[in-house]
This record gives C-alpha cells, structure tokens and sequence, in this order.
C-alpha cells in the first residue's frame, strides 16, 4: 500500500486556501449556518470572517492546545491541563 507523504514535512496540510483545521471549522460553520439560515446564520458566516485571520496571527496547532487547555482534547502520554505538577 502507497502512502502519500508530503514535499515539506514542516507544512501543515493544505486544502484549498485554508489549513485543515482552518478547511473543518469553514465546512462545519457553513453547514450550520445553512440549516439554521436567517440572521443566526448570517452571523456564524460574520464570525468566521473575523475569526480566520485573527487565528492565522496566531502560532501553528492554537486550536489544537486551545481545545486541551479548556479540556475537549486529551494528548496522549501528557497531563492534563488542571495539574499543576508533573513527574516523569
């Protein structure tokens, strides 16, 4: 089995114009601000206009440790984001 791997190792993914957690966040919003419609929707759409750039100001996997710093993702064989010791 053929396995892709990419030119630069150090280059996120690219999918478009936006990097893979950029291409999840735009697909997702847009899918639910098309079943929600109306106002709401028009706003999820303004959200994330203003959110893009502002995360692209930010460094590489931000939403990455953001999402483990409030406790939605977990990394494996490293401690959570309460402790406050760690002992190897």
């Amino acid at each position: 089995m053929d396995e892709r791997l990419p030119q630069y190792l150090h280059r996120p993914v690219q999918i478009l114009w936006f990097g893979s957690d950029e291409f999840i966040l735009v697909v997702s919003t847009i899918f639910v601000a098309i079943v929600v419609g109306g106002l709401i929707g028009w706003a999820l759409v303004l959200a994330l206009l203003l959110f893009i750039p502002w995360k692209r100001s930010k460094p590489r996997g931000f939403l990455t440790h953001l999402a483990w710093r409030w406790g939605l993702l977990s990394f494996r064989h490293y401690p959570g984001p309460t402790q406050t010791r760690f002992y190897e």
